[in-house]
């Protein structure tokens, strides 16, 4: 856990997305599996009220509305980020924002595993499951997760809000700066989350 902890604080960023994304695909497999075996099916269906609204049959106006629902996560992700903690000896403090993203990601593991998605369809076998997640042209899971990944990654060392053993030091946000590298993979988030929402608009209106 520490190794990993400090890969996931590496001041490169390139180090910090490679870590991620191993732990995101093991998390989410290994949840997704656990779930497909141990839970029973559907557990997650309708749980969430906010997905509780009506869908546009114009799929550019039903693409807009699952962006910005979709974005709810990145909030939860960048707010997450403004907390850091680290123990006295270490040098990078630990983004919170991962803590979110990684609950997101249990999240969908669990509502894949357990075939609990809102929009009725026939389940599918495991291994079906597994490689109708990497479908990037009809489903839109990967691409949504992979920009709430880029995005947590661009943003883990944005904390305002640094703990350090008991002592806590509070910044102010506007003077929070992202290097060049990260604003470029942040905005790569943001448009995968975009593609993301294109696609999965465009799979519920030809159903």
């Amino acid at each position: 856990m520490k190794y990993l902890r400090e890969k996931l604080t590496d001041n490169s960023l390139k180090v910090r997305i490679i870590f991620t994304a191993i732990l995101f695909l093991f998390m989410f497999m290994g949840v997704m599996i656990a779930g497909y075996y141990l839970l029973p099916e559907g557990l997650l269906k309708n749980k969430n009220p906010l997905s509780s609204w009506e869908t546009s049959g114009n799929n550019f106006i039903l693409a807009l509305q699952i962006f910005f629902f979709n974005m709810l996560s990145v909030l939860v992700i960048i707010l997450g980020s403004l907390f850091g903690q680290k123990k006295e000896e270490e040098t990078n403090y630990f983004s919170f924002g991962y803590l979110a993203f990684f609950t997101l990601i249990c999240i969908n593991g669990t509502v894949l595993g357990t075939w609990s998605f809102s929009v009725e369809s026939e389940p599918v076998p495991l291994f079906g499951r597994i490689i109708r997640t990497f479908d990037l042209i009809h489903r839109a899971g990967l691409w949504e997760m992979t920009g709430q990944l880029l995005i947590t990654c661009s943003t883990a060392h944005i904390a305002t809000v640094l703990t350090s053993g008991k002592n806590t030091t509070t910044g102010k946000i506007r003077d929070i700066r992202l290097m060049k590298s990260e604003r470029i993979v942040l905005m790569i988030g943001v448009v995968s989350m975009l593609i993301g929402a294109v696609v999965e608009s465009i799979a519920i209106n030809t159903r």
